[in-house]
């Protein structure tokens, strides 16, 4: 069978008891091959959580083969902490005499007299008040779309998370991997208060521990313990203080380890403030194609439509040659309720009055699904034969019942790749569900030659199995931690 192993991730979490093995970017995860037909892995090793290119780190290790002695060996990184610190202080101290320079190549801050052997490199001379206060302005932003992707959102984007925030009340701001927004942050807003978490050791130059930590957020790991201190102390808050986990990862992370150390931020949250359980505002930037990953994980998120774009990325834009005709797909996703975001209409952004929540100009509320369809830019369509509103270049499959693009589409390859409406499991379409099947013997000639849907389950029309009103009177559904599971009643 097609797709019967899958690759799950673990997430280390030391405080718990599940201890994995350190490389020299903290706690590795625990990557396994999972057969579904026997219902246990099949293979299992260890590797760094930071990086899926063995030339950044080649830390891997067969899980059979883990011993006490790799549980308990940890890197020192002190000395480079050290030397970090040191230079800033350095930095520091240049600034006030006059004559503070930069060398791009080197990534090292230079005094007046000490640049001579950078004399061939790319500088950046006399760094002004201004640039020290936002270093993503100069410098070069990294480029691994796996580990250390930097892009830098516009100053529209700046201004609309500035204006969220402050209509939410939000006193204080975790940037976990956004060093612009942490800059923006402050030097425009005297109020709030933000504490950058960043896997760039550059930004050691420029911030100091009450409001930066060198973080590893695939693991929720700190290299510096007194920043990881300090950090908690950022954590505790008073009565009428309202914290945000802001977090940007790079699009090539996987969603396991970026939502776990969600979850063990929240959880420490809560014990440092003596709260039994109280969830933290998150806002997460990912692509929209990504909404299924996250709430897999985390249920309670939600795509708001505000269009995120970048200042260097051709394509997650909304200028240049290369930017998408539909605009940038990044999103924010949030488990704030959406109803409480208002999108600025100089953005071409509108309010629903039916869906009670602002929404892009394109996105035609539909009446038939009761609410504002589109997640990609475009204007979607009601399909009466999949009971459900499609993008509208797709084109309608009798045997997937699905829309799908046209070109190149073989219901085969397509169905294997479809969650099933009925037992929600990936591999397989409603018509040929095998727990449904084994109950109702006739479900595969339903729908063959109709012009609009009958649902499978109450055989009624117009909609389908997944937005069907009775779908409680026909299966028993459980979910915990964002995995479901369906039994026929």
């Amino acid at each position: 069978m097609k797709n019967a192993n899958k690759l799950q991730i673990v997430y280390p979490d030391e405080e718990h008891g599940v201890r994995h093995p350190h490389c020299p970017h903290g706690p590795t995860l625990l990557f396994q091959t999972f057969n579904q037909l026997a219902d246990k892995p099949t293979s299992a090793y260890y590797a760094c959580a930071a990086h899926r290119d063995k030339s950044l780190c080649n830390f891997q290790f067969p899980a059979e083969q883990i011993t006490p002695q790799k549980l308990t060996k940890r890197y020192d990184l002190e000395s480079h902490i050290n030397s970090y610190k040191k230079q800033r202080r350095k930095l520091l101290a240049g600034y006030n005499d006059g004559g503070l320079h930069y060398c791009l190549h080197c990534n090292v801050p230079l005094l007046r007299d000490n640049h001579t052997e950078h004399a061939a490199h790319e500088m950046i001379w006399n760094l002004t008040h201004e640039l020290l206060c936002d270093p993503t302005r100069f410098l070069r932003p990294l480029d691994d779309d796996k580990s250390q992707a930097q892009y830098f959102f516009d100053n529209k984007a700046l201004k609309f998370f500035g204006n969220c925030f402050q209509d939410l009340g939000v006193t204080k701001v975790v940037c976990m991997g956004a060093p612009r927004l942490h800059a923006f942050f402050r030097n425009n807003f005297s109020d709030m208060q933000s504490f950058l978490l960043d896997f760039d050791h550059r930004m050691f130059f420029f911030y100091d521990d009450n409001n930066f930590a060198w973080y590893n957020m695939c693991n929720n790991h700190f290299f510096d313990k007194l920043q990881r201190l300090k950090f908690e102390k950022f954590l505790k808050c008073k009565p009428k203080d309202k914290l945000l986990i802001f977090t940007d990862p790079p699009f090539g992370c996987r969603t396991e380890p970026i939502a776990g150390t969600l979850r063990q931020l929240t959880h420490t949250f809560n014990l440092l403030n003596n709260l039994p359980h109280q969830p933290l505002a998150i806002f997460w930037i990912f692509p929209y194609f990504s909404e299924h990953y996250i709430q897999k994980e985390m249920p309670h998120m939600r795509m708001c439509e505000y269009k995120v774009n970048y200042t260097n990325h051709g394509a997650y834009t909304n200028v240049g040659e290369k930017c998408r005709k539909l605009g940038s797909p990044v999103r924010v996703f949030t488990n704030v309720r959406l109803e409480l975001l208002h999108l600025p209409v100089e953005e071409e952004y509108k309010y629903c009055a039916l869906c009670q929540r602002y929404t892009a100009l394109e996105n035609r509320h539909c009446a038939k699904c009761g609410n504002c369809p589109s997640k990609n830019g475009s204007t979607y369509r009601h399909c009466e034969l999949c009971g459900c509103c499609v993008k509208p270049n797709y084109v309608h499959c009798i045997n997937c019942r699905r829309c799908t693009q046209a070109e190149e589409h073989e219901c085969e390859m397509y169905q294997a790749n479809q969650h099933c409406w009925i037992c929600l499991q990936k591999g397989h379409t409603e018509l040929m569900c095998a727990m449904w099947r084994k109950h109702h013997k006739d479900v595969g000639f339903v729908n063959r030659g109709d012009q609009i849907i009958m649902c499978l389950l109450c055989k009624r029309k117009g909609h389908n199995e997944r937005n069907c009103r009775r779908r409680n009177k026909y299966l028993e559904e459980l979910t915990f931690m964002g995995v479901t599971e369906v039994k026929i009643k």
